[in-house]
């Protein structure tokens, strides 16, 4: 399923960007365009706010010069001086690593009185709660206190106060008043002899969002991770923010909406993007949705214990772009719930119990870009079923049971960029099924039963990127000439798939390609022998995984030239180790 990641994104990071976006203002004041300089008042508010501030990565390093103005993660208007945004969010590098400040914020925040922008996301403050302070900051159009170590925290009702904020992000902080078991009450208990406390603590969840109606001008509202299981006014609430575009709840413990007391709907509310994913969901939330069908763009309801057939409701949102119904319990086959979805781009039904697949099922979906299937119960496709999918660029099909594929399935998918096969029953491939997809840039074929390949399997796939057929019982001997031959590839996993003969005689084929891309290559555990290869023609190799093989012999010198190598893996083989001293010229190595 990683073969799709990047195709997720590429579908659905564009829409939310967009609606991330619009809901932020155009407040970004380039400091070339600035004609006025700082106030000293202000000035000291941010030089006081540096110092409560622990800035471990030197992330302030400009907040020092006399002109504050043109200090990084601060703007000003450029006409009267006053600071209007300022950007101290954490600094995400992926892969659990990250940039923050620690310290406290600053009580001289309430100085910045012009403020409009405040980003203090992504941080680990020494404070437990929101800073009343910042509720008093009254020309705030933009706050964003997500990911930050707030558990325990009350949301203060003062933030009520913000009447021009439009965007609005509390998420990820597990918001709710929480009060410790009273340890010192535990001395009576004479008689205890067991007693286990761990994870323990009372929890006082949000009660009501009394406070939200008053932000009038909201456009964009993130309470992820909020505990909202007693706010029964949730839906009513919500529904009184007129100009509200982007509604993000996830995994709040929503209770069920009470839409008998349900204020009348401002026909001007056009919710664009609702996320609702992570929560209990009953039919009475439909009945709400129903009145966006004309506005509504992005809407996940994935993991929210949906069962049996997909719900008639979305037969009538045409302005779809993006439906999530991933892990819930849908089953069976609703061929007409898609019918006028002419709009969709992304449709995720993965992790569910769906076992067949009507003939129209997808029948006038001619936008799809991407289709995701991964982890159901399906054993046959009909090709009818994706007969008009011509834009589609990537299906994920993975974790199914499927055991054979109709040489017209894939017929119509001239754009396909993205294949997901694995971890299915496939015992042969009918080298026509990949016909006509000439755009096919990654295949994923592991964890089947293929027990051989067709040279001609892949005889139009000149774009090809990315081909896993680890783990399958391939019997081809060596890697056989015609995957040697693919140029085109930077990734190629043949993992476990019974390959023998000489390694240093397959990687020689691959010089035949006048510039060999590949970057990633693994051929672990399988019964690859000989010496240990030549790769001075892999100027691109980043990772290279050998583990569990019969090479003999040593790593040559050679293997420094391999500028561009960050993990190498040759364990559980039968070299003679003597490390060449040319690692050391492989500044990029990491494992």
């Amino acid at each position: 399923m990683e073969l799709g990641r990047w195709l997720i994104h590429a579908c659905t990071i564009s829409i939310v960007l967009l609606l991330h976006i619009n809901a932020s203002l155009s407040l970004g004041h380039h400091h070339a365009n600035l004609t006025a300089r700082c106030l000293e008042r202000e000035r000291d508010a941010l030089l006081a706010i540096k110092g409560d501030l622990v800035d471990e990565y030197n992330l302030l390093s400009s907040w020092g010069s006399e002109d504050c103005c043109r200090w990084e993660r601060v703007h000003c208007d450029p006409h009267t001086g006053h600071v209007i945004q300022l950007h101290l969010g954490g600094v995400w590098l992926g892969e659990y690593i990250s940039k923050t400040f620690q310290g406290e914020i600053s009580p001289k925040i309430i100085e910045l009185q012009y403020l409009e922008y405040l980003d203090l996301s992504h941080n680990f403050f020494n404070a437990t709660q929101i800073p009343a302070l910042i509720c008093s900051l009254s020309n705030l159009r933009h706050l964003d206190l997500h990911f930050n170590p707030l558990i325990g925290s009350k949301i203060p009702k003062l933030i009520g106060n913000l009447t021009n904020l439009r965007y609005l992000d509390l998420s990820w902080n597990s918001l709710g008043d929480e009060t410790p078991v009273p340890y010192h009450q535990l001395g009576n208990l004479t008689r205890l002899q067991y007693l286990n406390l761990r994870h323990t603590y009372h929890t006082h969840v949000v009660e009501n969002l009394n406070w939200l109606p008053h932000l009038s001008s909201l456009k964009y509202l993130d309470l992820s991770w909020t505990n909202l299981s007693k706010a029964f006014d949730w839906l009513d609430t919500v529904n009184k923010l007129p100009n509200l575009r982007n509604l993000t709840l996830n995994g709040c413990d929503l209770p069920p909406p009470i839409l008998s007391t349900l204020s009348h709907i401002n026909s001007s509310n056009s919710l664009v993007s609702v996320d609702l994913s992570g929560n209990v969901v009953t039919s009475s939330i439909f009945k709400w949705l129903c009145n966006y069908n004309t506005t509504l763009v992005y809407l996940d309801l994935s993991s929210t214990q949906l069962s049996g057939l997909i719900p008639d409701v979305f037969i009538n949102m045409r302005s779809l772009k993006s439906l999530y119904l991933s892990s819930n319990q849908l089953s069976g086959s609703n061929p007409d719930v898609f019918r006028n979805m002419s709009s969709l781009e992304f449709l995720s039904l993965s992790y569910n119990q769906l076992s067949g697949l009507g003939p129209n099922t997808f029948a006038n979906m001619s936008s799809l870009a991407y289709l995701d299937l991964s982890s159901n119960q399906l054993s046959g496709l009909n090709p009818n079923a994706f007969a008009n999918m011509s834009s589609l660029a990537g299906l994920d099909l993975s974790f199914n049971q499927l055991s054979g594929l109709n040489p017209n399935t894939f017929a119509n998918m001239s754009s396909l960029a993205s294949l997901d096969l694995s971890s299915n029953q496939l015992s042969g491939l009918n080298p026509n099924a990949f016909a006509n997809m000439s755009s096919l840039a990654g295949l994923d074929l592991s964890f089947n039963q293929l027990s051989g390949l067709n040279p001609n399997t892949f005889a139009n796939m000149s774009s090809l990127a990315y081909l896993d057929l680890s783990y399958n019982p391939l019997e081809l001997g060596e890697i056989p000439t015609f995957i040697a031959q693919l140029c085109s590839l930077q990734h190629l996993s043949m993992l476990g798939c019974n390959l023998t003969g000489q390694l240093s005689e397959s990687v020689q084929r691959w010089s035949t390609c006048p510039q060999n891309p590949i970057q990633s290559l693994d051929l672990s555990n399988n019964d690859l022998a000989g010496s240990f290869p030549n790769f001075t023609n892999f100027s691109s190799l980043k990772k290279l995984y050998l583990s569990r093989n019969m090479l003999t012999g040593m790593v040559p010198d050679s293997i420094g030239k391999l500028s561009s190598l960050r993990s190498l893996f040759v364990d559980e083989n039968q070299l003679r180790w003597s490390i060449p001293e040319s690692i050391g010229e492989l500044s990029r190595l990491q494992y």
